[in-house]
């Protein structure tokens, strides 16, 4: 490690960073004022001074800081090394834009091959491709993956979004409009796959669709009969997952169901809530009706029969296994006409059943196997 004068040291022209946050120098210099530079910038000869390769940022605090010298590390580099060490430095260690990244990968690929620039940059050759990508954007798109993280996160708008763009690089106006819809209605990318989707199945309401809401473009398409792709295939986890989120937001919407709120609802509010409560209860029975006809397709010995919970009342179906509010099993000796509490007998099968076991049993107790339990409780049929 060597020592500069701050005045033989001067920055890359062709450095892939081209913004310095002023506050983020400022907080490096105080740092620098009281702990020096904790780690050396790394330069090569050229021209009777020296090019910065990697710690751009490094040396403008410590002329912020007042420091005359600099901490370095001497690489004999030409051209084509140089870039590529600059290039790397950067990618491991700064917070460059995406935009920062892409530029400064063409300037690379303007010296060695795309193999050998992937080879350097410790990368694949199509992951290359894909920074090129986005300089196929118009500026309006490209100025805003340049913007500083911060303002970037702010903005809502991400390389994701930047990518699915790129199929409107022959229509601007609708790929400027897109990009203003990102921004005020903070789209994520899986909505904004949904709109483009939207988009593409019915043209004929482009002009809508990039006017309303995402919300209401789905529900004019699954009134049309038009049904988008499913972002996700349900497997296992997911299908647990979607259970859990259909039983609690039923919860939310049960408590909702406040008959009291119409007395101050107005005529407008009254007719509004009607019409989304029908929509829904449309949408609702409709599902009730695909699931009812799938339970009846398997071999299931399926009939439509509710039994109450002994301890929440909640209505499950028969044969259930737990009470999906309470967890409580739903097969219990206690509940079923063959068993005698007297005797703490089981009628037809004769093994006994103590009392504790068939009041509160456990997934293993001999209720929940038995095939010919036959509930006693109330029990509800529908057609």
């Amino acid at each position: 490690m060597d020592t500069l004068p701050l005045d033989q040291v001067f920055p890359n022209p062709n450095q892939a960073r081209k913004l310095f946050q002023q506050e983020a120098l400022e907080e490096l210099a105080a740092s620098i004022r009281e702990r020096g530079v904790m780690e050396p910038i790394i330069v090569r000869p050229k021209d009777g001074k020296y090019e910065i390769i990697a710690g751009e940022r490094r040396y403008r605090a410590s002329k912020i800081a007042g420091k005359t010298d600099i901490p370095v590390i001497i690489k004999d580099l030409d051209d084509e090394e140089a870039a590529a060490e600059s290039l790397l430095e950067n990618f491991q260690r700064e917070d460059l834009t995406v935009l920062e990244k892409a530029r400064a990968v063409e300037q690379l690929l303007g010296m060695m091959s795309r193999e050998r620039a992937a080879r350097c940059l410790g990368c694949s050759a199509s992951t290359l491709k894909r920074y090129l990508d986005l300089l196929d954007l118009p500026d309006v798109v490209q100025d805003e993956l340049g913007l500083p993280p911060a303002q970037q996160a702010t903005s809502g708008f991400s390389e994701g979004h930047a990518r699915l763009l790129r199929q409107f690089n022959e229509d601007y106006s609708t790929q400027v409009r897109l990009l203003d819809k990102i921004k005020r209605e903070r789209l994520t990318v899986e909505q904004l796959e949904c709109l483009i989707e939207a988009l593409q199945k019915a043209p004929e309401r482009r002009e809508a669709f990039l006017r309303i809401p995402l919300e209401a473009t789905e529900e004019i398409l699954k009134r049309s009969g038009v049904k988008l792709n499913r972002r996700r295939q349900f497997r296992k986890q997911t299908a647990e997952e979607f259970c859990g989120q259909f039983q609690k937001q039923s919860t939310t919407l049960g408590q909702w169901l406040d008959d009291d709120v119409i007395r101050y609802l107005n005529f407008e509010q009254m007719n509004q809530i009607m019409a989304t409560a029908t929509n829904l209860l449309d949408d609702v029975t409709m599902f009730v009706r695909v699931l009812r006809d799938s339970l009846k397709a398997q071999d299931f010995g399926f009939m439509e029969t509710y039994v109450n919970c002994h301890l929440c009342g909640r209505r499950e179906l028969i044969g259930s296994l737990k009470c999906t509010i309470c967890g409580s099993i739903l097969k219990r000796c206690a509940d079923c006409g063959h068993y005698d509490a007297g005797y703490q007998q089981c009628g037809l099968h004769g093994f006994y059943v103590y009392a504790s076991e068939a009041e509160a049993p456990t997934e293993d107790a001999h209720s929940c196997q038995c095939p010919d339990y036959k509930p006693r409780v109330e029990i509800r049929r529908v057609a």
